[in-house]
């Protein structure tokens, strides 16, 4: 049986007259640039594809990575690649990639853990496109490294989705399906035990419930929350290995299902709602409590 070995590079046209040595009866080797390559997460249907081709990922017993840039900045790509070869027994070359920033890399991560996430696509504009009609309107993209509700838009059609991603052509979007929902509960845990924990609401006037853009806080005793929010803000917190983390969890309001959004690294303990309360959370990590 041949196997199949994907190269993913930069500029794979470098590649053109190595192919045919690479390449023999036993093995088929293929290559594909970093930017076509499209990632999908809807629970047990997620995949990740060579969009050009069609192939998923999984189709290949071996993954060499040859693509390089100033700083790495795409290796939040191959973070997340990681996940997916890790979760199907794919041979990723090389799979120890330090940059995990950012939302792409943290869902996939949830995604590989067994943790509830919002539909999501990454990719090509034209896979973005291709997706928006299967998600159902409106949808949400945002920012792949934005913060506090910062370069997220509400996007109704096809024409709004091109003319952002058009209008922000140094921005890395990831796209998801709009949850409705009357709120979502900021968790903040330290060595992933939750020590507050904060109920947002815009009140329907924005579809972000992020305090830095408007919405209401209320200050929630732990005892009054759902244990099930408490369990997934530790869950997710542990995924990342974040031990100073705000995690983000939002309830369907049709179905009652919960979603983790995101979790912060060492979120606002001095400033933003309820200072008082998060001072005495600083407090216990300089003490060591």
């Amino acid at each position: 049986m041949t196997s199949k070995v994907l190269l993913i590079g930069n500029d794979i046209s470098k590649f053109d007259s190595v192919l045919s040595q690479l390449s023999d009866a036993a093995t088929t080797v293929s290559v594909c640039s970093y930017r076509d390559l499209s990632f999908c997460l809807d629970k047990d249907h997620s995949f990740i594809k060579y969009f050009t081709t069609g192939e998923d990922i999984r189709e290949f017993s071996r993954i060499i990575i040859l693509a390089t840039s100033p700083g790495h900045l795409q290796n939040y790509l191959f973070s997340a690649l990681a996940c997916y070869c890790r979760k199907h027994n794919i041979t990723l070359l090389d799979d120890s990639f330090s940059n995990t920033d950012g939302k792409l890399y943290a869902l996939w991560r949830f995604w590989e853990s067994g943790i509830p996430v919002a539909k999501t696509a990454f990719g090509p504009v034209e896979f973005l496109v291709q997706q928006f009609s299967q998600f159902g309107f409106p949808c949400i993209i945002k920012s792949v490294q934005g913060t506090k509700g910062k370069d997220s838009y509400l996007i109704h059609d096809e024409t709004e989705l091109r003319q952002v991603i058009n209008d922000n052509p140094d921005t890395h979007f990831v796209m998801q399906n709009f949850i409705p929902n009357d709120g979502d509960w900021r968790i903040i845990l330290t060595h992933f035990k939750p020590r507050l924990a904060i109920y947002r609401s815009s009140h329907g006037k924005d579809f972000r419930n992020n305090t830095s853009v408007g919405g209401d806080a209320t200050l929630v005793p732990l005892e009054e929350v759902d244990p099930k929010v408490l369990e997934l803000a530790t869950d997710a917190a542990k995924a990342l290995d974040i031990k100073i983390a705000g995690a983000d969890i939002l309830q369907d309001k049709n179905s009652g299902e919960y979603t983790v959004l995101e979790v912060n690294r060492t979120p606002q303990l001095i400033t933003g709602a309820f200072p008082e309360a998060k001072i005495s959370v600083l407090k216990s990590l300089i003490t060591g409590n």
